[in-house]
């Protein structure tokens, strides 16, 4: 029934409502070991805020920047995303990747010719695979190094994004100390035969439940698009 349809708002900001913050409160503490101030400032400062309801439940969000970067004599688009939370009863229904293609092609009609990147940082595996699960191209990832070209465009995003707090020599954004995710959200155990992007990110970021952040970087290519349609298609193919 259409009434039961998941429905995805992008709202600025500024214009969401005091029952709209509560409804966030609400769902990010379920994540986050946070307090409700440090959460609000944070996110007052993203530029839009993407809501995902059936109903009038609120089945998750995602933060959106989209900001302009000078890299090697060329002005690069990344469209950086963040305090991405899914219920997880709604997952796997390519909510974030609706989101994204939405957004790429807002950026694409601006910029016909531009390079678009999705950039963000996780201190969550779940958010990391979506990497591997969706992409062909992305980095960091276990079978092969970073290439110098995306390491460097990877650094000078993150001293935009994160100034003093992100370690170069790392790959990370350091802890902040007001905000981790709470051990119930999304533990990462390992074992003898786990999936070698789960092992790549417990390597890659050993802080991660203290609340360190991995960087992470995915050309938004057309290469990579045709990638995710066929994994999508896929997942739909599979539920049914």
């Amino acid at each position: 029934m259409s009434a039961d349809r998941i429905t995805t708002r992008v709202h600025a900001t500024g214009e969401l409502t005091p029952a709209q913050w509560n409804d966030i409160w609400v769902l990010t503490q379920e994540f986050f070991d946070v307090e409700r101030d440090h959460a609000e400032a944070e996110l007052r400062k993203r530029q839009r805020i993407a809501l995902f309801h059936m109903n009038d439940a609120l089945l998750g969000m995602a933060c959106i920047d989209v900001f302009e970067e000078r890299f090697r004599g060329r002005r690069v688009t990344a469209i950086a995303t963040g305090h991405v939370l899914i219920r997880e009863n709604w997952r796997g229904r390519n909510l974030l990747q609706k989101l994204g293609w939405r957004t790429f092609l807002g950026e694409r009609l601006r910029h016909p010719f531009r390079p678009i990147y999705w950039f963000f940082d996780t201190f969550s595996y779940k958010s990391y695979l979506l990497l591997p699960r969706n992409f062909r191209d992305f980095w960091p990832r276990y079978d092969r190094p970073t290439p110098a070209d995306q390491a460097a465009l990877i650094d000078t995003l993150a001293k935009h994004v994160y100034g003093p707090a992100w370690r170069v020599h790392l790959g990370t954004v350091a802890r902040s100390g007001q905000k981790r995710m709470r051990e119930t959200a999304a533990p990462l155990i390992l074992g003898r035969d786990s999936d070698p992007h789960l092992e790549f990110f417990a390597r890659a970021n050993p802080g991660h439940a203290d609340g360190d952040m991995l960087v992470c970087l995915c050309p938004l290519s057309l290469r990579n698009w045709v990638h995710l349609a066929r994994n999508a298609a896929r997942r739909r193919q599979q539920r049914h």
